[in-house]
């Protein structure tokens, strides 16, 4: 009886065990994933950003998209970082809301006289806890493609504009 008792909690304790440990179990209520960003510096050929010498007004740009709700927030200086702290590469940037589309199209409106086109490729990502989003990985500007100057982060795109 007492062989018969031992196999049954033995084999009681080997079922329950059974989980697998190579499994990451992820607690949604804690899951707090990094999305992606997108920037835009609009300079002249000498490198000069042009928000920031005021040859261009923030408060003048408005931005159509080919898709629903396209939108920006302008980013000011950071007055109170170390000058040349990373977070300074942003100041006097354009932050796009990046849309649920694989290829999506920009146009920024920077005064009532001067518009730039900008055509985006993003790839999609699929995070745990039914997150998804889609990634910018390429930009187009007058024929040219312009490279991310963010190596540190695929999910950060700034790119350089000259105008």
């Amino acid at each position: 009886m007492k062989k018969i008792l031992t196999l049954f909690l033995i084999g009681i304790l080997i079922s329950s065990c059974s989980n697998n440990d190579d499994e990451e179990v992820i607690d949604c209520s804690l899951f707090d994933p990094a999305f992606p960003e997108l920037y835009i510096r609009l300079v002249d050929e000498t490198g000069t950003n042009l928000i920031e010498n005021e040859t261009i007004d923030p408060e003048d740009i408005t931005v159509e998209g080919d898709f629903s709700n396209p939108g920006f927030r302008y980013i000011p200086p950071h007055g109170f970082a170390e000058p040349d702290s990373d977070i300074r590469k942003y100041d006097n940037t354009l932050f796009l809301f990046i849309p649920n589309e694989s290829k999506f199209e920009y146009t920024i409106n920077l005064n009532d006289t001067t518009s730039i086109i900008l055509e985006f490729d993003a790839r999609f990502a699929e995070l745990p806890c039914e997150v998804s989003y889609f990634i910018p990985t390429k930009l187009t500007f007058n024929n040219q493609n312009i490279e991310s100057e963010n190596e540190e982060s695929e999910l950060i795109f700034l790119a350089e504009i000259k105008i």
